[in-house]
């Protein structure tokens, strides 16, 4: 018997996946651009009914505990089970901390339903629009490990690996790791 498939939130705010090439005369650095989201759902055109919400546009060095509560209030007030939120990689840790402590995926006080919220925070280490972007495997590999997953909680999914947000960090090659793992060598 297979399982039902499940309406998925979307969060975007920003980071390295949403950055384009500069658009004004003279600009060097990348852009925030429009959601990747959007591109890559076509591409992807997945079976189940998704929703997409813009928390913020903003490079992760610069997201604020402010901009944390934002997403909580996304992740807490939204209908569905399942939440992918696009995030720049440099932060991603943080946030998924932060949602943890919140105690979404725990059985929090929030509400029914919030204790058994899947989030998966991904985004990419080239952005969207470029030809050799990781964005489209992180995105499919976050969706389909959603769709795929009975245990809630917050979890960081990149590079084809699906890490508890509690115990996710970078470590020094940029990696994203289970700190244990990183533990238990020494």
């Amino acid at each position: 018997m297979s399982k039902p498939i499940k309406d998925t939130l979307i969060l975007q705010t920003g980071g390295t996946i949403d950055k384009i090439y500069p658009q004004q005369p003279g600009a060097y650095g990348f852009e925030i651009g429009q959601p990747a989201m959007e591109n890559i759902m076509s591409r992807i055109s997945p079976g189940f009914p998704f929703l997409f919400e813009t928390v913020c546009t903003k490079d992760s060095q610069e997201i604020t505990d402010a901009d944390r509560e934002d997403i909580l209030r996304f992740v807490v007030e939204g209908d569905q089970q399942l939440i992918l939120i696009t995030h720049g990689t440099d932060t991603m840790c943080e946030t998924a901390r932060y949602l943890v402590r919140a105690g979404v995926g725990q059985g929090s006080n929030f509400g029914p339903g919030v204790g058994e919220k899947v989030v998966a925070i991904t985004g990419a280490f080239k952005p969207e629009c470029m030809k050799d972007t990781d964005a489209d495997f992180n995105v499919g590999f976050a969706l389909g490990f959603l769709q795929a997953s009975s245990a809630p909680g917050v979890y960081v999914v990149m590079n084809g690996c699906a890490i508890p947000g509690a115990h996710a960090i970078r470590n020094q090659n940029g990696k994203f790791v289970d700190d244990r793992d990183v533990l238990s060598r020494f």
